[in-house]
């Protein structure tokens, strides 16, 4: 068996919205990637939860990059100013 065979995770690449730029190791859920992400963030002591969909995939050597792009539709509203820099 290979090391892609026996991959556990994979690599989320934010693309835009408030994460935009933040990577995460995830885990396979029933040998797949998830097709949609929520995640769930603290804006001035609030709980927000924002919601990303996958956009794209690519394999770097044995790791799975998969490219998400943010729902605002779908995800609690959130005002930032230039100052929140850290979700």
């Amino acid at each position: 068996m290979s090391t892609a065979e026996t991959a556990k995770e994979y690599v989320t690449e934010f693309l835009d919205g408030p994460l935009q730029g933040q990577t995460q190791h995830r885990s396979f859920i029933e040998g797949d990637y998830e097709k949609d992400i929520e995640a769930f963030v603290a804006v001035e002591g609030l709980q927000s939860t924002l919601h990303y969909v996958a956009a794209s995939s690519r394999k770097v050597g044995d790791t799975l990059f998969v490219s998400y792009r943010f729902d605002p539709a779908t995800s609690d509203s959130i005002e930032l100013d230039d100052q929140d820099t850290n979700i």
